[in-house]
């Protein structure tokens, strides 16, 4: 008597189905990149005997918490022109090269 279960949800384990609906994925990009780019997915949960592919709810959220990037406002300077003539275009001429 063996019963197909979807999702563990009393012990906290998602499915690739469900995996794949949080991070707007394919089920089968999920099933590529844990095979072949393991470090683009939350760590695997696996169960002894068991092949199936299943993630702790408190991996992914500490995954997607390591995702986060802070921003970062960067300063600009404005270069001073010395003089107001438009910057020629194309290569600069060998006299203006020299220093």
């Amino acid at each position: 008597m063996s019963v197909e279960v979807k999702s563990f949800p009393e012990l906290g384990l998602l499915s690739v189905e469900q995996l794949s609906r949080l991070m707007h994925k394919s089920p089968a990009s999920i099933r590529s990149d844990a095979s072949r780019n393991p470090e683009a997915l939350p760590p695997i949960c696996r169960l002894p005997g068991n092949k199936r592919l299943l993630w702790r709810i408190e991996d992914i959220a500490a995954f997607f918490a390591s995702c986060v990037k802070p921003v970062v406002v960067a300063h600009f300077e404005i270069p001073s022109l010395a003089s107001n003539q438009p910057k020629r275009r194309g290569r600069p001429r060998k006299t203006e090269v020299r220093v």
